[in-house]
């Protein structure tokens, strides 16, 4: 294996930078090892030891990690702070008292531990863990009272859910904000899982339906939430899960041309004392229901999953080979990365070879096109796949082209490394953006984002470090555009301009964490960017997760988008995408443009020139020219993907940055039908049912099909909710799916399982294709539908015989809507 390194050319610079790397594991924010506290100890180091503890709580809750541990000796101790206080009762951290030391080597819970500064409202759910208060308001001066109090009511106001809320004069909803709005926040309250803390979050967009769905881990589960209307989520199902804190996931779409339709399955790995090791969600019932499949992992647990070759809001494959899985931090070995293919998307098979060299922590990967694919690249064809590898120490650059033959390209260290964590790359592919987990914390820096050049993919160099206005820790970043998304922790999510990668600048925030903006490890975990809505899913340690809307893209340059959703071309013809420039017009911009493969390929189109440029002052409309393949083949309509990226003059991304391309066969006619004949979800919570309502033949000339209730024994109003006629239309060019949406009324009632139908009738430009009805079953026994459970199959993957066990989560059980707080 050719191995490259950066700085081979230095080994005393080399030997200087080894001394700044973090070799201890524990000393990563991820830690479960407890912290000690006694009334003997000092105030310095990690508190790791009995026979090294820390002197007050305080001290040791700024040192705690995600699911940490915090062991109190008897004795008396303080609570100076406000947001101390918060954090000892939050729960996120576990801290308990009423340890005694016989000896320094551990600590016994036989007594208890006096705790001063601390209102006597919290005595009973303090005395269960091992404290005592002794509550005196006059030994309370007014602002700790008064903070305490804030702080209480907002740990409070966070546990149920918040509804839409604009940023504004600096807060939503007492959050504080900038160019940031709140569309809503599901508390853990509002889950019917009820968990108490929260973990990363992914999202995608459903192309059967073009719903939009966020997939959020938690310390007890996955939740899968519908936030096509961002304000109004509704939990769709929930997948039970061993009782960790670390959750990771990434989704896979592809389309199953046997059932003509497209399958989803996510992949979520759980680190910690766990054994659910990596396992696979179908999300292929969606959107009434989600499972979870019968793999057998060959793995324990893992700290981080991400899906390469790509698009990160869809799930489908960019280049149209198979995505491979890495699975990152596992315990196998010594935590390298390892491949999964997903030729088989339900059951990953382990690639023979596909391991790196070292812990990985995190990753992220670029298909390079440029010239570097010849000249840097070690395995390029039409194309070179990169994966960046973030191991602790540093970051690596593997050429994964050819997924059981990785080669290393480069290995890259820095000064003041605390802990590398993880990192992303500008859509043009040149810039890499890196987090540290702890170098706030170790080497007293405010918050701290590394900006590389990889221009070389053999020798990145430091381009630019950006500083924040606090010490708060950064966590995870991803690029929409010239926007970085960053799950600051306690700082909550904060957005950077990386229109000039040299010179950051932040440009807007939603503070999911309140109560302080220091290093700890609170707050908001993850970020995700991608949906086509051009909405905003993070995930909060402390609080749940959370829909926002970034308002920071209206600038003086103007922001550009698509003019419409779709547009369609017959083989042997051209179609026009027309963009627009939107708000000001100030200074020359420009946008580039590329195309993901859905059900068409390379083959079935040519495309002009990847640029579009508009002079200073003016906002005329400019055209993406695509041409379609007449290939002689019968084959339906095919769906391409046009995404705009990389903005240039400091213009945005508006929401609408990716369209549809449609393709019909010549003389091909259009039809209107119902994707199922037949839907279903029980009647108990509040259950949606989603009846689907596709174009298929040609996507030319506009049409329209008019819809009613023709049969049923449900009454509209009493046993469902949701319009039982009306007229659905598709513009000329447009077939992307349409909806009909019933919500289902729980009467209490028990009585025989109702139906109602709804029929298409009355079709103009197009004729009924498909099911011309839809059957919608209510159930009443608050069970949903048996599952047919196919016969076994057998998974290479990691060993043994797969059943298919599906454990359907319907909507009708778990379909809650989050509007206010509380449930509506």
């Amino acid at each position: 294996m050719r191995k490259v390194n950066a700085m081979r050319n230095s080994p005393a610079l080399l030997a200087m930078m080894a001394l700044f790397f973090c070799s201890n594991a524990f000393a990563h924010g991820d830690t479960e090892r407890p912290l000690y506290v006694a009334e003997g100890g000092t105030d310095e180091g990690q508190c790791l030891s009995p026979a090294n503890p820390c002197a007050t709580i305080g001290f040791a809750l700024a040192q705690a990690g995600k699911g940490g541990q915090i062991r109190v000796t008897e004795g008396a101790y303080a609570i100076e702070k406000a947001e101390d206080l918060f954090h000892l009762i939050s729960g996120v951290v576990d801290v308990n008292g009423g340890y005694r030391t016989p000896g320094k080597s551990k600590f016994l819970a036989t007594g208890d531990s006096v705790l001063t500064g601390v209102p006597y409202e919290y005595r009973e759910q303090l005395r269960g863990r091992g404290f005592r208060i002794v509550a005196d308001r006059k030994g309370m001066d007014d602002d700790k009272i008064a903070n305490t109090d804030k702080l209480m009511q907002l740990h409070q106001q966070l546990k149920s859910s918040i509804p839409f809320t604009p940023c504004i004069g600096g807060s939503a909803a007492g959050l504080p904000c900038e160019q940031v709005d709140l569309l809503s926040h599901v508390g853990f309250e509002d889950i019917s899982a009820t968990p108490s803390a929260g973990a990363d979050v992914w999202g995608f967009v459903d192309l059967n339906t073009g719903r939009e769905y966020a997939i959020a881990g938690f310390n007890n589960g996955t939740g899968v939430f519908d936030v096509t209307d961002a304000t109004n989520p509704r939990e769709v199902g929930f997948i039970d899960g061993e009782d960790e804190i670390w959750r990771d996931i990434k989704v896979y779409q592809f389309f199953d041309s046997a059932n003509d339709r497209w399958r989803a399955y996510a992949y979520v790995t759980t680190d910690g004392q766990t054994n659910d090791g990596l396992f696979v969600i179908d999300l292929s019932g969606l959107p009434h229901s989600v499972s979870r499949m019968s793999y057998t992992s060959d793995i324990a647990s893992a700290h981080n999953v991400y899906a390469t070759n790509t698009d990160y809001a869809t799930g489908i494959s960019i280049t149209g080979d198979t995505p491979t899985l890495i699975v990152a931090g596992s315990n196998t070995g010594n935590g390298s990365y390892r491949s999964y293919s997903l030729a088989n998307p339900a059951s990953p098979t382990f690639v023979s070879g596909g391991m790196g060299s070292g812990y990985m922590h995190d990753a992220s990967s670029m298909v390079i096109t440029d010239p570097r694919k010849d000249t840097q690249c070690a395995n390029a064809g039409t194309h070179c796949e990169v994966l960046l590898d973030f191991n602790e120490n540093s970051f690596e650059i593997w050429d994964i082209t050819v997924a059981s033959n990785p080669v290393q390209l480069s290995n890259t260290p820095y000064l003041n490394a605390g802990y590398v964590h993880s990192g992303w790359w500008s859509e043009d592919k040149q810039f890499v953006f890196v987090h540290d987990e702890l170098d706030e914390r170790r080497s007293g820096l405010p918050t701290t984002l590394r900006v590389f050049s990889v221009a070389n993919l053999g020798a990145p160099v430091l381009a630019d470090t950006w500083s924040g206005p606090t010490n708060a820790i950064d966590h995870n970043g991803f690029v929409r555009g010239n926007r970085y998304y960053m799950s600051n922790y306690t700082r909550g999510l904060t957005i950077l301009d990386i229109t000039d990668p040299t010179n950051l600048v932040a440009v807007g925030r939603l503070d999911t964490y309140p109560v302080a903006d220091s290093s700890m490890f609170n707050g908001a975990w993850g970020a995700y960017p991608f949906f086509h809505s051009g909405n905003i899913a993070i995930s909060d340690i402390d609080s749940g997760f959370y829909m926002a809307a970034d308002m920071t893209r209206d600038v003086p340059q103007g922001s550009l988008s698509f003019a419409s959703a779709s547009a369609a071309a017959t083989e042997g013809q051209a179609a026009q995408l027309s963009v627009q420039r939107n708000g000001g017009t100030a200074g020359s911009v420009s946008v580039n443009y590329e195309i993901v493969h859905a059900t068409a390929g390379s083959a079935d189109y040519i495309v002009t020139s990847g640029l579009l440029n508009w002079a200073n002052g003016e906002n005329t409309n400019k055209t993406i020219d695509v041409t379609a393949v007449n290939d002689g083949i019968n084959e339906g309509i095919e769906r391409l993907l046009v995404r705009l990226i990389s903005p240039g003059g400091s213009a945005t991304l508006g929401n609408l940055s990716t369209a549809s391309l449609y393709i019909s066969d010549p003389g091909a006619l259009a039809g209107v039908g119902f994707s199922e004949a037949a839907i279903e979800t029980t009647e108990s919570g509040f259950g949606t049912l989603i009846g689907v309502v596709q174009r298929s033949g040609s996507a030319l000339g506009a049409v329209s099909v008019n819809y009613s209730m023709t049969a049923g024994n449900a009454t509209a109003g009493t046993d469902f909710q949701g319009a039982t006629s009306g007229t659905i239309n598709w513009a000329d060019g447009d077939a992307d799916p349409k909806t009909l949406e019933f919500t289902v009324s729980d009467d209490g009632v028990a009585e025989i399982d109702e139906f109602f139908e709804i029929s298409l009738n009355n079709s103009i430009g197009a004729t009924i294709a498909g099911s011309a009805s839809l059957n919608a079953t209510i159930r009443n026994s608050g069970v949903g539908p048996a599952p047919t459970v196919p016969p076994p199959t057998t998974s290479s993957s990691g060993g043994g015989s797969v059943n298919w066990l599906f454990l359907l989560i319907g909507a009708g059980l778990y379909g809650r809507r989050f509007t206010r707080k509380g449930v509506a």
